[in-house]
């Protein structure tokens, strides 16, 4: 594909952002839709998500041509499509061939070590066939093996325990990002909510989360309760859950048979000095340990065929702990010295 301009006619905004608008562009002799990000106050971020998108190639991301012009999802976003539901949830089954596909996106990043840090369901896109791109990446930082990420940034309502506690975070900022995504997915509502940050701080550092619709599974609820664990240490990697025999079906469908991901993991145990403040996550980016995988494997081993039909409408539902760990003393802190009538970011 060119990289002029005169290759394409422009058809409508179809959006508009931080970055600035969103335009539906037609390229002329490839006869196929793309989408124009046109820049914004956010110049530099934008070059570099052109050139991180560039270099990635796998199925479940959305590809990037000219910087910045990336695939069209003619489904629009996961936001969007749970907004036309009214309030009717999706099959469990559809929901794990997004889960799988978005984790097989994120298994991808990761390996290649880089960071989304906006993973929310307005970033996942739907195609025609309604498959699932993860897209977005004017947050995205690439780490270093042994590197550790600072800047808070991202969407508040899908911000882990760590970064909510301006403590230092790694890869599995992103495996709770995701988890906060697939709950939404499968509730119709934030997993975590609040009117400011301080409610927000309050509700994560109580894991105040309500319990998943009685449609779905216990073994897809046990997936999202291990993604959302405050510790980072002691959440799964997107491989550990790629791995799980709940979703095997699904990553033989959709993991590619030709050019195998790079087996190196970015998350192994990381010794950095800082201050105390930080302790919580002293090994941000470690493999969840062997005792939390051997359960996190071996808890759903018998596996029912069937599974649950989720016709039902959304209802109210009370709020309940879906975590027994320690409050970390770090969000505490934050929580206590939060102002009360901050205002949360809009997403």
């Amino acid at each position: 594909m060119g990289s002029r301009m005169d290759q394409y006619e422009i058809m409508e905004q179809i959006g508009r952002g931080a970055f600035g608008a969103a335009i539906l562009v037609h390229h002329k002799a490839e006869k196929k839709k793309y989408v124009l990000k046109k820049k914004g106050s956010r110049d530099r971020l934008n070059a570099a998500e052109g050139r991180l998108i560039k270099r990635s190639s796998n199925n479940h991301l959305l590809g990037c041509y000219v910087c910045i012009v990336t695939g069209y999802c003619e489904g629009g976003d996961m936001a969007e499509l749970m907004k036309r539901s009214n309030g009717v949830y999706f099959p469990e089954e559809k929901l794990c061939k997004w889960f799988t596909q978005l984790l097989l996106a994120v298994e991808y990043l990761h390996s290649n070590f880089v960071l989304h840090r906006d993973l929310k369901c307005s970033n996942i896109f739907l195609t025609k066939e309604q498959d699932v791109r993860l897209g977005d990446f004017g947050l995205a930082k690439t780490l270093k093996a042994d590197d550790l990420a600072s800047s808070v940034v991202g969407t508040p309502n899908y911000m882990c325990p760590e970064l909510l506690a301006d403590i230092p975070y790694g890869f599995k900022s992103d495996i709770w990002s995701l988890g906060c995504c697939i709950y939404e997915m499968a509730a119709h509502r934030p997993a975590f909510k609040a009117f400011d940050m301080a409610g927000l701080i309050s509700k994560v550092n109580r894991s105040c989360i309500g319990p998943l619709p009685p449609c779905y599974s216990p073994f897809l609820k046990t997936l999202i309760k291990g993604m959302l664990r405050k510790n980072p240490e002691h959440r799964p990697t997107a491989s550990d859950i790629l791995k799980h025999p709940y979703l095997q079906p699904y990553v033989d469908q959709y993991r590619p048979s030709i050019s195998p991901l790079t087996t190196y993991s970015p998350e192994k145990s990381i010794s950095v000095a800082r201050d105390p403040r930080r302790t919580m996550v002293e090994s941000q980016n470690s493999n969840t340990s062997s005792s939390d995988k051997d359960s996190f494997v071996s808890s759903e081993r018998n596996i029912s065929a069937a599974m649950p039909k989720c016709n039902n409408k959304a209802t109210e539902i009370d709020l309940a702990s879906i975590d027994d760990e320690d409050v970390s003393e770090n969000l505490q802190h934050r929580e206590k010295n939060m102002a009360p009538t901050l205002a949360m970011p809009k997403r």
